[in-house]
């Protein structure tokens, strides 16, 4: 029992350990954001805050950073409800496939997405929008459809049917019963869904560098403008500060919303389509999940093959050249190496972390080391990053030419992911099952290695894969920290994207592409090692 006692405290222990690391690190970049705000010369002034607090442009950024939100939501939510309510009420062949197509631009780096975009509504595409705020708003589009589509999708297909068939009994057509009966009965899943979107579009980094063209920005783009181009590092402390209140104040928002929200509850209640309206949908929604989701991603290969009007495989075999202009040391191989290596071990630290961390939050009084490990999504990427560099990046103790630096930091972003996927594994574990196996005699060790570790490998491992692409596309806070001569491929990405000239907007196609593959083949893993989870209800 000693032993046992013992073994549990251990584990205990490194659970807190993790939670106090996420909390060492991420108080420690905010603290330095403020510190600098109010001593930059190594004395106190108010100078930066009442410069940056008494510019007119600085409170435009605010209202454009929240209507450019607000826009998208609404934006969004136009096709993603009759998508969501398609795939949530009905089964019909090559449901799943949609899914996923509708799931990918989500998963993918924001640069990947936004060069994806650019393929499409860029110089060699129909519009040439880049630069401009449509083509920000369909990069948004893009990358929330899945949230709505999966969010509200689940309500509608958990659903009573008896909703709509009382409407329609009562005379309503199949369209007017929908609108009055079955939206009202979800509005909760949609106003959750709604608040998800608007806080991603929100803090949109990666999205606005690439498709902003320096002409449209946000809070968070001009905290990166100000800290690596006109080196007003004191201002873009400041403009952090008001950009974190707006996110922390959004989260408060959005948790409000999901606390009201519910759910439907019940099992689902998919059907066939009949009749010829229903068939219109639902092919009208793979339509328009080809369009929204598909389409970017099948401009984007096709744009890697094309150099002026010229079909060629020389964007590909050029990605180990450097070119001029794009502030790169390396080549977006040597890139695309590195980025495999960091983001492999930032995933290995990440899974490491999470397992301790996830087995506290998942206990009762872990509910202030639950919302600890949330920090990280909490704290905007862009934050993070000038936080870090404001200690660990300037002299004397410059550290951004250090192995773990990257690493440390994308892990710690990853960190919330691998726990929120882990955290219900171990609470699922049967606690009658680890019963039994101390009454047959078996310790905390015994107990931990043969009952829990086989009951969550799928979690952890599906954890490690939802890491890895997280961590291999993380970008807001790695271009604040990575040196010209470490970039990684999202850096890189979005360097090449922002070089004037088709050369470097075609390396930036070619290795958007390999960065999908790279993601797609991850997530191929996840969804495989997601079998031994518990099983998925059948479509």
């Amino acid at each position: 029992m000693a032993h046992d006692s013992g073994v549990i405290h251990r584990r205990g222990a490194l659970g807190t350990a993790a939670v106090v690391f996420v909390a060492a690190v991420v108080g420690l970049a905010v603290c330095a954001v403020v510190w600098f705000a109010l001593r930059a010369d190594g004395k106190w002034s108010d100078e930066a805050l009442w410069r940056i607090l008494g510019s007119g442009r600085t409170w435009r950024l605010v209202v454009v950073t929240f209507a450019q939100a607000g826009a998208s939501t609404l934006v969004t939510l136009i096709p993603g409800l009759p998508v969501a309510w398609v795939l949530g009420r009905f089964r019909f062949p090559g449901r799943r496939f949609v899914r996923v197509v509708a799931l990918i631009p989500f998963v993918l780096p924001s640069v990947v997405l936004a060069t994806a975009v650019a393929a499409l509504l860029g110089s060699s595409g129909p519009l040439d929008l880049r630069g401009t705020w449509w083509a920000v708003l369909a990069a948004h589009v893009a990358f929330n459809l899945a949230v709505v589509v999966f969010v509200v999708g689940d309500a509608f297909g958990r659903l009573s049917p008896t909703v709509e068939e009382t409407a329609r009994s009562l005379g309503a057509h199949p369209a007017g019963a929908v609108v009055r009966a079955t939206l009202p009965a979800v509005a909760p899943a949609v106003v959750g869904a709604a608040a998800v979107v608007f806080l991603f579009c929100l803090s949109s980094f990666g999205v606005l560098v690439v498709l902003g063209g320096g002409r449209v920005t946000t809070l968070e783009v001009e905290v990166y403008y100000r800290a690596t181009r006109q080196f007003d590092l004191s201002g873009a402390a400041v403009l952090s500060i008001v950009q974190l209140i707006s996110v922390v104040v959004a989260l408060g928002i959005v948790g409000r919303l999901n606390r009201r929200r519910g759910g439907t509850g019940g099992r689902l209640h998919r059907r066939r389509p009949v009749g010829v309206g229903e068939h219109a949908a639902v092919v009208t929604a793979v339509i328009v999940v080809g369009v929204v989701a598909g389409l970017p991603l099948a401009a984007l290969v096709d744009r890697s093959f094309l150099v002026g009007r010229d079909r060629t495989w020389a964007n590909w075999t050029n990605l180990g050249s450097v070119l001029d202009g794009t502030g790169l040391a390396v080549s977006p191989a040597a890139a695309l190496g590195r980025s495999l290596l960091v983001a492999s071990i930032a995933a290995v630290a990440a899974t490491a972390i999470a397992i301790p961390a996830a087995a506290l939050a998942a206990r009762r009084p872990g509910r202030l080391a639950d919302r600890v490990l949330t920090l990280p999504l909490a704290v905007s990427a862009t934050t993070l990053g000038l936080g870090l560099l404001l200690v660990v990046g300037r002299p004397p103790l410059d550290l951004r030419g250090t192995w773990w630096l990257i690493p440390l930091v994308q892990a710690l972003v990853a960190l919330p992911l691998v726990v929120r996927v882990v955290a219900p594994a171990v609470r699922a574990v049967p606690s009658s099952a680890l019963e039994s196996a101390a009454l047959l005699g078996a310790g905390s060790r015994s107990r931990w290695w043969r009952v829990e570790v086989p009951a969550i490998r799928g979690a952890v491992a599906a954890g490690f894969g939802l890491a890895f692409v997280a961590c291999i596309g993380e970008f807001g806070a790695t271009v604040f920290l990575a040196r010209a001569d470490r970039a990684t491929v999202p850096v890189a990405i979005g360097a090449l994207a922002s070089r004037p000239g088709p050369a470097g907007l075609g390396q930036a196609m070619a290795l958007s592409c390999m960065l999908v593959l790279l993601c797609g083949v991850a997530l191929a893993a996840v969804d495989r090692f997601g079998e031994s989870a518990p099983a998925r209800e059948a479509d």
